[in-house]
């Protein structure tokens, strides 16, 4: 049977190591999905297994013909839809051994994507994919979880995944609860040690004051004694740091990335937010709009759909204005603000704390207390933008725009799980349904659609 095998591989930059001693079998008749948090080495492991890099020790036998899809950036004269089916049907027509898939999913729009799975299921061979699209990971045979430059295997797809980690969680919190227990019989042992320390010494002074035996057999046994009794809390203390440091192990792996929206002093706008009347727009030869209509208010979750290429990421950006159209009315009001697929909002060579005084005009001393709701307290706040990890970027881009009391009243959305990783779009999803102004969406990502509790959809 075809198949890449890695043995004891070892890669990283820097210090920082990607894979540490890592050995797994990707077969050819399996579909193997791909799963971590941003910059953990998914795209590099697929750069290992394709033999575009070469492990910094270990072997990598690849006794199978492969075929490699990258990621694809959309150029102006075809969408990025277009593109990646393109990509895809070369990639199946391909025939090989096992597919190297990464993120294939971005840019299709739902038709596409159900059109790709029905090619993937449909796939004889292997596949080792690259993806945070959930509905994708239901389709696959085996999901490997990457993190902390190891791998960890699920026998299923992303149901059975989310079965097995409830399970993981819950006994991590079981050995959580019995550590504290120790921790506390522990410390009550050793107060209770040094009580009886105490006892014995007051009852070895009397003993020696009414002693008749000389001072140097006194000082032997009272010498012994307390060697016994030290020797005693010694042990005690050792097993009492050993649980502590475990207590800390195990509050690092059960880290709650949750986060705190404030409800804003002001209410929300109530009325009309956006009001688009006989829009037109095009592309030089190519219509995109012809007197279009839209109305939008305030406290309304809306949907854009359509297929790729039919405009809509065009609307988005004609409401905040990156384009003009060519006749027609397009009227906003209240506070609009948008965020970015590449998450670019925030300035990146300023730190955490100045980048939400700049976005939500508050205060330092409030923009420390916005930044604690979202995690980062301390030294953390005060990380420079450009040195975040893709979940921690997310995270502040939040903070600066929805932590404060002036939060906006529309929301603006294009594709925002497009470049997340799984953990992440849960805390997005997670933000969107404390804030309670509009939303105006577009995304391909049907779960996180219906997550958010989507109120109205408007087709294209």
């Amino acid at each position: 049977m075809a198949s890449i095998s890695l043995s004891k591989v070892f890669f990283g930059y820097n210090d920082n190591n990607l894979l540490d001693n890592v050995s797994f079998v990707f077969k050819d008749k399996e579909h193997v999905a791909i799963i971590g948090d941003n910059g953990c080495g998914k795209t590099t492991l697929l750069k290992l297994l394709s033999g575009e890099l070469l492990p910094d020790s270990g072997n990598i036998n690849k006794d199978t013909r492969v075929y490699v899809l990258n990621q694809i950036n959309a150029s102006d004269s075809k969408s990025g839809g277009e593109q990646q089916m393109f990509a895809l049907m070369r990639a199946f027509e391909s025939d090989a051994d096992i597919l190297l898939l990464d993120e294939p999913t971005n840019n299709l729009d739902s038709d596409a994507k159900q059109v790709f799975f029905n090619q993937l299921n449909a796939y004889p061979h292997g596949a080792v994919i690259v993806s945070h699209d959930r509905e994708l990971l239901q389709q696959v045979d085996k999901i490997v979880e990457l993190q902390n430059g190891k791998l960890k295997v699920y026998g299923g797809n992303y149901e059975f995944y989310l079965e097995q980690k409830q399970i993981e969680s819950d006994n991590l919190y079981s050995k959580y609860t019995n550590t504290q227990k120790s921790i506390a019989r522990l410390n009550n042992s050793l107060n209770i040690a040094q009580n009886t320390r105490q006892h014995h010494e007051y009852k070895q002074q009397k003993e020696i004051a009414s002693s008749r035996r000389s001072r140097l057999e006194q000082n032997a046994l009272k010498g012994k004694s307390i060697e016994t009794e030290a020797k005693k809390r010694s042990i005690i203390q050792k097993k009492l740091d050993e649980q502590i440091s475990s207590q800390k192990s195990l509050s690092e792996q059960m880290r709650n990335e949750t986060i705190k929206i404030p409800v804003p002093n002001k209410p929300f706008y109530s009325k009309e937010l956006v009001q688009i009347s006989d829009l037109c727009f095009a592309y030089k030869d190519k219509p995109i709009f012809h007197n279009f209509n839209l109305s939008l208010c305030g406290g309304q979750r809306v949907h854009l759909v359509g297929k790729n290429g039919s405009g809509k990421s065009t609307l988005l950006k004609l409401i905040y204005g990156e384009l003009k159209q060519q006749s027609g009315t397009i009227k906003t009001f209240g506070k609009i603000a948008h965020i970015n697929q590449d998450l670019s909002n925030l300035n990146k060579n300023k730190n955490i704390i100045e980048n939400i005084m700049t976005v939500s005009g508050c205060l330092k001393h409030d923009a420390h207390m916005i930044a604690a709701n979202f995690g980062f307290r301390g030294d953390a706040s005060m990380q420079k933008v450009e040195t975040l990890s893709g979940g921690e970027l997310l995270k502040a881009t939040l903070a600066a725009i929805l932590g404060g009391n002036n939060q906006p009243d529309l929301l603006i959305l294009d594709e925002p799980t497009n470049n997340l990783e799984i953990k992440s779009i849960s805390i997005l999803e997670d933000a969107l349904n404390q804030y309670r102004g509009a939303i105006l969406l577009v995304s391909h990502d049907e779960m996180f659609v219906k997550n958010i509790n989507i109120d109205k959809i408007v087709n294209l």
